[in-house]
């Protein structure tokens, strides 16, 4: 059973956590389970570009009395002339059996499952031990970057400390020996709202202070809401960020530059722990919404609170 400290600060609304249906180490069940265990009454499930697991998600919310917000983080081009890069959209509320919807996820899925192959196919090439059938084993499904880490490690105990040092020297696509692979087929920011919108939901920037490569997230912020983009994440843990992602910047002063702008061009406010499981150090329920503040937000998009 997954424990956390008793003594921090426990949102009851957690709007952005991964299953094993991408790159969590949860089952959507267990990932109930435990915000159950926690107090967390309203949870999100945010797979990156899946929904697979939302249907189970809701059933055990029916059972451990969670509301089950059916949710998606949708990964999207790199659009340099727009400063977009890296960016994740969330999508919330979606019908998540929306035909359009998966016939486009199916097809992020094939090209997501076979840039990760030529991905690893790439380190390989730079003298790493890697199987591919092995990371594909692990990840039950479309692997994503942190499964390929953590083959790496287990295969390559002697050549790094962390799986943040293989992100840094291999998996980040500005790192010196990048195994970065573009996708043969990927969503524009754009894309990503338009098909969120059309699926029912609304679509959110997922955690603004993490983008390091755009060089002006206000104004790319801005040029996304001429999108129709709806909202921001505002409450994130940037506590977690390793120092040199927040660049001398304190987490408290993030999120409050990012209400302030949220609440500038009236856009809605999230809030998410970004909750991997053992994947990464986040915790369940340590970001997220107030019931105040979620009832606002349910006021806004016309949910049930």
């Amino acid at each position: 059973m997954t424990q956390n400290p008793p003594f921090r600060q426990l949102f009851p609304v957690d709007l952005q956590v991964h299953s094993t249906c991408s790159d969590g180490t949860e089952t959507p069940r267990e990932l109930v389970a435990h915000a159950a265990r926690l107090g967390i009454q309203v949870l999100a499930l945010t797979d990156h570009d899946s929904v697979l697991g939302v249907e189970e998600a809701i059933q055990a919310g029916r059972s451990e009395d969670v509301r089950v917000l059916p949710g998606i983080e949708f990964s999207t081009e790199q659009e340099p002339t727009q400063d977009f890069f890296e960016i994740n959209i969330l999508g919330y509320g979606l019908r998540h059996r929306d035909p359009a919807l998966l016939k486009v996820l199916d097809r992020v899925m094939e090209s997501r499952l076979q840039q990760k192959i030529r991905q690893i196919e790439k380190l390989q090439s730079f003298g790493l031990d890697v199987p591919v059938e092995e990371v594909l084993a692990l990840a039950g499904g479309v692997p994503g970057r942190p499964h390929i880490a953590q083959v790496i490690m287990a295969r390559n105990p002697d050549r790094f400390r962390s799986v943040d040092e293989i992100f840094q020297q291999y998996l980040n696509p500005d790192a010196p020996q990048s195994a970065y692979v573009q996708r043969e087929f990927s969503l524009r920011v754009e894309e990503a709202i338009q098909l969120t919108h059309q699926a029912g939901g609304v679509a959110v920037l997922a955690h603004p202070g993490i983008y390091h490569r755009v060089q002006d997230v206000d104004q790319a912020v801005r040029r996304m809401v001429a999108m129709g983009l709806d909202g921001i994440e505002v409450w994130y843990p940037y506590h977690r960020l390793p120092a040199r992602r927040l660049s001398g910047r304190e987490p408290g002063a993030i999120v409050a530059h990012f209400q302030a702008l949220a609440e500038e061009l009236g856009l809605l406010k999230t809030g998410g722990s970004d909750y991997h499981g053992k994947r990464k150090p986040n915790l369940l329920g340590e970001a997220g919404l107030t019931l105040e503040r979620w009832r606002e937000l349910c006021e806004r998009t016309g949910w049930e609170a």
